[in-house]
């Protein structure tokens, strides 16, 4: 019977190695979920300040959508916006988290904005489309970011947008 039991483990050598892995590393997980306590592991107690830049590339620090008024419909960060006087498409966001060293990025949204363009094709039944572009920069001084938004024309024009900053 022994010889039967080494006979069939040496034919499957490769089965058996996987199947004593699977074994000490379901010992290991159980061993690590009975002995961490809940009070070790809390919510938010890794945030962006604690990544070694070395091994991270970038978090988002803040966030926001952005209506064509300059109403914030959501976002993280803080963020407040304000309409650039005499420049339509213009929005200078404040953020109350520290944005100096980050980059901005925008995108237009097209649930948010109005159609700037018809929607191709002789008898189409399609919505008419948003197009355009938005440009993004941060201001290192008053943690803010500037963002223009253009029709697709290169126009500017006041579209919907999403924002974020990532550091």
């Amino acid at each position: 019977m022994t010889s039967r039991i080494l006979h069939y483990l040496s034919q499957h050598a490769l089965a058996t190695a996987a199947f004593v892995c699977s074994i000490l590393a379901l010992a290991g997980s159980s061993y690590a979920a009975f002995t961490i306590s809940g009070s070790q592991i809390q919510n938010h107690t890794i945030n962006p300040s604690k990544f070694n830049t070395k091994y991270i590339n970038g978090s988002v620090r803040a966030w926001a959508i952005v209506a064509p008024n300059g109403k914030v419909i959501r976002g993280a960060g803080g963020p407040k916006v304000g309409l650039q006087a005499g420049d339509p498409g213009g929005y200078v966001i404040r953020w109350r988290v520290s944005v100096g060293r980050c980059a901005t990025q925008a995108t237009i949204d097209p649930a948010i904005s109005p159609p700037t363009a018809p929607s191709s094709g002789a008898v189409s039944t399609a919505p008419p489309l948003t197009a355009g572009f938005a440009t993004a920069a941060t201001t290192r001084r008053h943690n803010q970011s500037a963002v223009q938004t253009f029709a697709a024309p290169n126009q500017p024009m006041p579209l919907g947008f999403d924002v974020a900053v990532t550091c």
